[in-house]
């Protein structure tokens, strides 16, 4: 069998490097790795193709690719799309990054989240104006989870890792690393840290501090990363307003995560707005993050509907593969009860439906193109080959 990592690699740090370690002393690894938009509501700051090449080079057998759809989403969205492949690739085990460490406390909190009681706790304090995530925390500790393990992102993640498995009827072993060093989204290190955090380095990347970030990236990792472009989403800040100021309302109405009307606010703030910042503390709603905002601004750029918001993918996209993944590919790919897609004409297999997803994929990736310092041109999807190493 396998076990299943699921992952941005934003970039591919040390804290990152280990867990693949860890994860290859229990067998062959399958990654699920986010697209070229992801959860935060932002460009991925290197392609996913030079993501999954780091991968690869640092203990990954096999990645696939969580679709556009799903990585830029909310969480429970996200764990559903990289779940649903991991059980459609044949994972037996499932491992992850968490402040706590704890998968008893982690199941549990699964459990009562999913229960009556908390559903009606949520509610009642939503209904208060507070965001969901403070309401699903104070929600939730009030049923008995953890204190404070709702407002780990890592801890957040694997609780939803678990709840998607559950309504899956999946039931992998769960391992949860403990995280060291930074915290999640940390923009501050002290002289003698091991770890950084993909935020402090994706900031330092784009500052050209190379130096710096060599100390907390694999050297692998390192290389490939900085031997390719890096994205920045400021550079798309016309298209976006352009795209957005071309959509109607009854577009607008149909995003993914949408509640409250907020596509008529949408409507307007486009409308006013004269940069990206601008249209972001416009839309400010207090029970919608800002990642939820940025989201949602990026899903109405590339066009994404809510038609498979929480559903589970229904093919696995094969981005890259090792020496041991081509054996897992024909020895238990081949088994999985979805298809399998390894070349582009392969999509042609699928239905109308789930051939969307593709299409969404392909319009995205477009789009980001024009995140890079040099425009490049569209066709990406379908022109580029399966990437092969012999790590």
């Amino acid at each position: 069998m396998a076990i299943g990592i699921i992952a941005e690699f934003n970039p591919l740090h040390k804290g990152h490097e280990y867990i693949l370690k860890r994860a290859g002393e229990y067998g062959p690894v399958v990654c699920v790795l986010s697209g070229n938009f992801v959860q935060r509501g932002d460009t991925a700051l290197a392609e996913k193709r030079t993501r999954a090449l780091a991968a690869l080079n640092c203990g990954a057998d096999v990645v696939l690719e969580l679709p556009v759809l799903w990585s830029m989403s909310t969480a429970q969205n996200f764990a559903l799309g990289g779940i649903s492949a991991l059980k459609y690739a044949g994972c037996d085990k499932v491992i992850f990054g968490s402040e706590c460490g704890d998968i008893e406390k982690l199941c549990k909190a699964a459990d009562i989240l999913a229960s009556d009681e908390f559903s009606e706790k949520l509610a009642k304090r939503l209904k208060s104006g507070v965001t969901f995530a403070s309401a699903r925390q104070s929600a939730g500790e009030d049923c008995g989870v953890y204190p404070g393990i709702l407002a780990g992102a890592n801890d957040n993640l694997a609780i939803e890792y678990i709840a998607a498995a559950k309504k899956l009827n999946y039931s992998p072993e769960f391992i949860a690393v403990k995280r060291m060093g930074a915290p999640h989204d940390f923009t501050k290190v002290s002289k003698d840290a091991e770890f950084a955090s993909a935020s402090l380095l994706r900031k330092k990347l784009l500052e050209g501090d190379f130096d710096f970030c060599k100390r907390y990236m694999s050297e692998k990792a390192f290389d490939i990363t900085v031997s390719e472009p890096f994205s920045d989403i400021t550079r798309l800040e016309k298209a976006i307003l352009a795209v957005l100021r071309s959509r109607t309302i009854d577009e607008l109405s149909v995003l993914p995560d949408l509640s409250e009307g907020v596509e008529n606010k949408l409507f307007s703030a486009v409308r006013l707005a004269t940069s990206l910042t601008q249209l972001y503390n416009t839309l400010k709603v207090k029970r919608y993050t800002l990642a939820r905002i940025r989201r949602l601004v990026l899903s109405a750029f590339i066009g994404a509907d809510n038609s498979f918001f929480m559903k589970p993918l229904n093919y696995l996209r094969v981005l890259g593969f090792g020496g041991a993944g081509e054996k897992y590919i024909k020895e238990k790919l081949s088994l999985s009860p979805v298809p399998v897609i390894t070349r582009t004409a392969d999509f042609k297999k699928l239905d109308k439906r789930d051939y969307s997803v593709f299409e969404t994929e392909c319009r995205a990736t477009d789009l980001y193109m024009l995140s890079l310092p040099a425009v490049q041109k569209c066709g990406l999807e379908y022109t580029t080959k399966i990437i092969k190493t012999e790590c």
